[in-house]
């Protein structure tokens, strides 16, 4: 399960310092990586070290805690490694090792540090990392703090086992003489991370423009650094490759390579896509021996498919969008949507059917069981450019005009899950029209998913918005940040494929919805129609006929179960409409 519970706000674009940080293994030879991680901004902690600033770091041996608590935890792990209660080992000089569990982040840390600890390393719970939220115990924490997958965690903890396993967390600027670097911050990713292939059916259709900025962290300057841009298709064939050389970058410099500046890549751009996932990868290279090369490469996909449009990237395992951490707006009262937004001047060929979208709950609330989801496709009228635009809407001013909608009630407790919700209605977009399709929840509990795949420079290179949020009734162009891609997808389908059943099938409405003994259903017609009620299994719990007077009609449901139901009117013009139903 994925979750992230804490308050979160806007990511800003990685600085040049900042592009710098990191958690790497430095001995033994086997755990020598570059790992994923986040780490306790002081922004946020108060008086934890700032990574940000070059030099600013942390270089030892790790040691996992004890505080003598007896019994496992939940992923079988001694309780006593949570670190929840003062220490009984002594870690003086050690970079503690903790597992996440039960108590926060920052009464873990103070623990360590007053143990002797020079740093934390908390090993998540789950195959991915999230913000650790500052606990009532942050102020008091003076020394770096981090958190890894579990998967890299267990890495670590099971090298301790035959040997001193050495760690450095923090800024490596000016550590090495012979280093560069690049950032998935400073690197153009494809327009998108899921497309069409109705939508890319050649290089005219879908192309985007490559590029990176290189760094120089280390002392020495360089005059013989080069930028590899290289791309895979679906089967692993090269379609891509290409070099720009002879970069001259002094020590705490950085160079760049996009298009309109001194050295540029090529277009990438193919006569036809086979349906899949293509890889990107950027490789920078001194022209000599690097110091440190973890961080010479940075890797982005796209997938070629017909059935979905998305920011977020293919998540490979789970055969879906990649949902791999869960937010919430700060301060929030009301509603809560992700967005996706979608322009394409070839739209026409396709209808948009639904969302795909990921949801999850804070730890100890109730499971998603009914857990109603509204679903929104919206034109967005306002007229502007780009973001930079003067005309560009104020949060509070976009023009929307909704054009299909419908509600998704999550038919068991799917966590963390990748699910599809379908408008009542499919929807022909038209060509070059911006359209907004968003999932929203009015539960305060509720945390949305979204990707990881960065975006930053694309919004800085293209200015257009893509993953916009909103809250409250106030909308965010670029969401909670350019490297927070919302895990939403706008289902789309061949216009064709919908044929003309379109033309019979009509908007309806139950409310209230969930609702106890009685339901109003409310539809665009009237007279007589039959209303067939399933289950989700499919079996029948009702069939009747039902009068609606002004396209309305109360139903006694009082002798159905709790639980969640589809409903099924049908006209006598054979017109019908089909929507869900949640019964307490």
């Amino acid at each position: 399960m994925k979750k992230l519970l804490l308050a979160v706000s806007v990511v800003l674009s990685a600085s040049w310092a900042g592009a710098q940080v990191i958690v790497a293994g430095v001995s033994p030879q086997s755990i020598v990586a570059n790992y994923t991680f986040t780490w306790a901004d002081p922004a946020s902690w108060g008086a934890t070290p700032d990574f940000n600033i070059p030099g600013v770091f942390v270089e030892d041996t790790i040691m996992l805690v004890e505080d003598g608590s007896a019994g496992l935890n939940a992923q079988g792990f001694p309780v006593s490694q949570e670190g929840c209660n003062p220490l009984t080992n002594d870690l003086t000089g050690k970079i503690a090792v903790i597992y996440r569990n039960t108590c926060n982040f920052s009464l873990k840390a103070l623990n360590a540090q007053n143990a002797g600890a020079v740093g934390v390393i908390i090993i998540n719970r789950d195959p991915e990392v999230v913000g650790m939220g500052a606990g009532t115990d942050a102020p008091s924490v003076t020394i770096p703090v981090v958190m890894l997958t579990n998967f890299d965690g267990a890495t670590l903890v099971n090298e301790m086992a035959n040997g001193p396993v050495v760690v450095f967390m923090g800024n490596k600027t000016g550590l090495f003489a012979e280093d560069i670097a690049i950032s998935p911050g400073a690197a153009l990713a494809p327009k998108a991370g899921h497309v069409h292939s109705l939508l890319a059916q050649n290089g005219t259709e879908f192309n985007f423009d490559l590029g990176a900025r290189i760094y120089n962290p280390g002392s020495a300057a360089q005059a013989t650094v080069s930028l590899n841009a290289k791309i895979t298709n679906p089967s692993g064939a090269v379609v891509y490759d290409n070099t720009v050389s002879g970069l001259s970058i002094v020590s705490g410099d950085s160079a760049d390579v996009y298009p309109g500046s001194a050295s540029t890549l090529p277009n990438f751009a193919l006569s036809s896509y086979t349906a899949g996932t293509y890889t990107v990868t950027y490789t920078a290279n001194l022209g000599g021996t690097d110091e440190y090369d973890g961080d010479n490469t940075v890797t982005y996909t796209f997938t070629v498919n017909d059935s979905v449009f998305s920011y977020a990237k293919r998540d490979t395992a789970a055969n879906s969008l990649s949902a791999s951490n869960f937010y919430r707006p700060s301060t929030n009262n009301q509603t809560y949507s992700v967005c996706t937004v979608i322009n394409d001047p070839n739209a026409s060929r396709v209808a948009a059917t639904g969302v795909y979208f990921a949801a999850t709950k804070a730890t100890g609330t109730t499971p998603l069981d009914g857990e109603e989801m509204a679903l929104y496709l919206y034109t967005w009228d306002n007229a502007f450019t780009d973001l930079n635009d003067a005309n560009f809407p104020a949060g509070t001013a976009w023009t929307l005009t909704e054009v299909a909608s419908g509600f998704y009630y999550y038919p068991s407790d799917l966590q963390g899950e990748v699910v599809y919700g379908a408008f009542t209605t499919p929807y022909v977009l038209v060509d070059n029209q911006r359209y907004l399709a968003c999932v929203q929840t009015v539960n305060l509990d509720l945390y949305l998913g979204y990707d990881d795949q960065n975006y930053t420079w694309n919004t800085d290179y293209y200015l257009q918005p893509m993953f916009p949020n909103e809250s409250d009734g106030t909308r965010f162009a670029v969401g909670f940040g350019s490297d927070l891609p919302s895990a939403l997808g706008v289902g789309l389908v061949d216009k064709n494929s919908i044929g003309l059943a379109e033309t019979n099938v009509i908007e309806g409405v139950a409310y209230p919805n969930p609702a106890v003994d009685n339901v109003t259903v409310s539809i665009q017609g009237d007279g007589v129609a039959s209303l067939t009620i399933t289950d989700v299994a499919g079996k029948i719990a009702m069939a009747k006929a039902i009068n609606l007077v002004n396209g309305k009609s109360d139903v006694n449901i009082a002798g159905l179960e709790a639980g969640i139901y589809v409903f099924n009117v049908v006209l006598e013009n054979g017109k019908s409409a089909q929507f869900n139903v949640v019964k307490k």
